[in-house]
């Protein structure tokens, strides 16, 4: 698990790849700038997207925020296809807009 403050540093780096296990309803409504809609639920059908990520590269999971758990479920089925530094922004969307940080629809 990894604070807004270390989201934000991750993406500062230009290193980390974001993941949005939220609906693609909802992704299209906003979501952390350049982040990747992989739906839980669509896992099998959208994991394709990161083919071209190197399992040691970071990848930052979230979701909606604390009331939602899809960031955790679908960083254990990315680590468990291989992926080594995966982290869980557990205040997901919801902080990310609270804090005016870089979004896009």
């Amino acid at each position: 698990m990894i604070s807004r403050d270390e989201a934000w540093a991750l993406f500062q780096t230009g290193m980390a790849v974001f993941v949005d296990a939220r609906h693609e309803f909802d992704f299209k409504l906003g979501h952390i700038k350049g982040a990747i809609n992989i739906p839980l639920k669509e896992y099998d059908e959208r994991k394709s997207a990161l083919s071209g990520v190197s399992v040691d590269r970071d990848i930052v999971v979230y979701c909606d925020g604390a009331e939602c758990n899809s960031s955790i479920e679908l960083s254990v089925k990315l680590m468990k296809d291989g992926h080594r530094n995966v982290r869980i922004f557990f205040g997901g969307w919801s902080e990310w807009s609270a804090a005016n940080l870089p979004a896009e629809k």
